[in-house]
């Protein structure tokens, strides 16, 4: 498996190789997922790997009743998709996720984004994470951004000293300039993202995540090399046949 960072998302300099930035090992890493399959079709494969040295603690913030068979009744459906996340963990190498259940998914305000902070709050005292992931910002979906700027809120006010990678959703990629973080999956770490995906069986059932997993690595792993590396008709690099790509930045 090959990482390649780059500080400066801009920067026309080559990328350094994660050996010459940080090697990430006996770390503990909090991995926020707004629902119960995003982390596995986002960076389930890296996951999967830093989970063989470091110790990986999966947050789900909301458990998410909604789109679950469309008959099910609330505390079925709930129960359905924790299971599923529960069965995600196993896949991947994961610690048994912790379930946040956050007030903002039925019905978000002033009241419930101050409520969610307080408990978003405590899980990172609770925790102390030197490494954190979260999804993208921007992302169109609004539960996967406004857990993202709910984190961000926090993190603005302890000011924890960690590292964060933010990660890429079907519902908004990142453009090219929005990465700086490169994962070269290897066939091994890739099937374990794809059968933690297929453990979401009732998201399945709606949208087929497993074809658009692949069909975004295997984008990534065909058009980053010219697009992030060597530059557009430079050469040729081989970086496998599957990528997740992550903006990284140091907090503190």
């Amino acid at each position: 498996m090959t990482y390649i960072y780059n500080s400066q998302l801009n920067s026309k300099k080559p990328y350094q190789t994660l050996k010459d930035f940080h090697p990430i090992k006996d770390k503990k890493i909090l991995a926020f997922s707004p629902h119960s399959d995003d982390l596995s079709i986002g960076a389930g494969g890296f996951l999967s790997l830093l989970a063989q040295s470091n110790k990986v603690q999966p947050i789900l913030a909301f458990s998410g009743w909604r789109g679950v068979g469309g008959l099910l009744e609330k505390i079925k459906a709930i129960k359905t998709r924790e299971t599923e996340m529960e069965l995600e963990a196993e896949k991947l190498g994961l610690r048994p996720p912790f379930f946040l259940r956050l007030s903002t998914y039925d019905n978000d305000n002033l009241v419930t984004r101050q409520k969610d902070l307080q408990v978003i709050k405590k899980v990172i005292k609770q925790f102390r994470p030197q490494v954190v992931f979260l999804p993208n910002p921007n992302d169109d979906h609004p539960r996967h951004r406004l857990l993202a700027r709910l984190c961000l809120g926090v993190f603005k006010e302890i000011r924890p000293s960690c590292g964060l990678f933010f990660y890429e959703a079907p519902w908004t990629v990142f453009s090219s300039k929005e990465f700086n973080f490169i994962v070269s999956l290897t066939s091994l770490n890739f099937k374990k993202k794809i059968v933690a995906i297929k453990a979401h069986k009732s998201q399945l059932e709606r949208t087929n995540f497993i074809r658009l997993a692949k069909a975004i690595s295997a984008w990534r792993a065909g058009v980053v090399p010219e697009q992030k590396i060597l530059g557009f008709g430079c050469g040729k690099i081989n970086l496998g046949n599957w990528l997740e790509v992550f903006r990284y930045k140091k907090l503190n």
